[in-house]
Parts: structure tokens; sequence; C-alpha cells
């Protein structure tokens, strides 16, 4: 890749990075781009009370790293989990196309809900 095709790759995940960010917040998520190629979201709902230290030590909240990164030839988001040990690098799975943005925020928002009695989550179970 010369650099010309790194500085396009580089404005075509920013931008898809921060309309990303834009559908999460209208989701009620928290989202901020986080380094080269990556956004960080996290659902404030399912954060523990402030009001309980103990409960902020056992309960991290509920947050998602993405990626963008090169997929079937193209660049695509990526979710990001953790490996089986704490030693292990991180597992990639791929989510969707970097400009599907709409399909990634519901995605994501899916992985992130806080499901309460009688909203259309709990009642699919």
């Amino acid at each position: 890749m010369n650099d010309a095709d790194a500085k396009y790759e580089e404005s075509s995940w920013r931008a898809a990075a921060l309309a990303l960010v834009d559908a999460l917040e209208r989701r009620g998520l928290d989202a901020h781009v986080h380094g080269i190629g990556a956004v960080r979201v996290s659902n404030p709902a399912g954060d523990p009370d402030p009001n309980d230290p103990r409960g902020a030590l056992m309960h991290p909240g509920m947050r998602q790293e993405m990626v963008c990164r090169h997929h079937e030839g193209a660049l695509w988001w990526l979710w990001v989990w953790s490996g089986p040990t704490r030693q292990s690098p991180p597992e990639l799975e791929p989510l969707c196309p970097l400009l599907d943005t709409d399909t990634a925020a519901e995605r994501i928002a899916r992985v992130l809900a806080v499901p309460f009695a009688g909203s259309p989550a709990e009642a699919d179970s």
C-alpha cells in the first residue's frame, strides 16, 4: 500500500468511525473514537450504582470495542473479543462493512442492551 492509499484509508475509517459514534449515541450509548481505527462503546444503563463501591469492583459495566480492519478485500468493522486467557491476544470477528453504519450500530446496541421487564428483548425469551 502506498502513502496515498494509506491516507485515503485513514480518512475513510475516520469518517466512518465518527458516523458510527453518532449512530451509537443516538441509541443512548456512550461511544468515542479510540486510537487508529477503533471505537469504544459502553451502555451507561449497565454501569454499576455509583454509590456501591463493591458493585463497581465486581461489575465493570457493559463495554465493547470495535476495530476497522481489512476483511475480504474491503474495510470492515470487527468485534474485539477477549481471548481465552489473559495472555491471549484479542479475537476479532467480522461485524459488517465499514460504511454499513446503521447495521453496525444496531448490532452493537443489541449486544449492549439492558433488557427490563416488558421490553421486546424480554418478550422474545
